[in-house]
């Protein structure tokens, strides 16, 4: 199970890049939540419309679900369990996010969640700050692990995380 996450600007090309059906035999957009639009496209922009509020630059946070393929596969009710202890660990729980599902041609799968950093909850429009999120989520990935039974690469499962 490797979980990589990254802040990111580009809402529209990381859009077209997840819709691309060069690189995936089947896609499945699992979620739009916290946008007035239903699709990538329609979100990314009112997200980055709303960064023009802030400072923020980088204004979404891109995160990789990668199971093991020599292990069993993710139920959907796993990949979401694993979104929403993602999304608490790096703090981003209540934010806007969209979910993609791809299937490759040779039958790997994986899961895309992008979240708007963008907090519009208070009286001031700021980015939630992820710091370390390298060792969060790799903290994520050890309890999820543990508590389903899914075998982590040995560099993983050895390492210590206090996050």
């Amino acid at each position: 199970m490797i979980l990589k996450g990254n802040r990111r600007d580009g809402g529209q090309e990381l859009a077209t890049q997840l819709l691309n059906e060069d690189n995936n035999q089947r896609i499945d957009i699992l979620e739009v939540r916290g946008a007035i639009a239903d699709d990538l496209h329609g979100a990314f922009e009112e997200w980055e419309a709303q960064s023009m509020a802030t400072k923020c630059i980088k204004y979404l946070y891109s995160l990789s679900i990668n199971p093991d393929p020599s292990q069993r596969s993710l139920t959907p009710a796993q990949y979401f369990d694993l979104i929403e202890r993602a999304g608490e660990k790096l703090g981003l729980s209540a934010q806007p996010r969209a979910v993609v599902f791809h299937v490759h041609s040779d039958g790997r799968e994986h899961c895309h969640v992008v979240w708007s950093r963008i907090d519009l909850s208070g009286a001031r429009i700021k980015a939630v700050d992820i710091a370390h999120d390298r060792l969060k989520l790799r903290a994520v990935a050890q309890e999820f692990a543990r508590d389903h039974g899914i075998t982590l690469p040995a560099g993983m499962k050895n390492m210590k995380s206090d996050f």
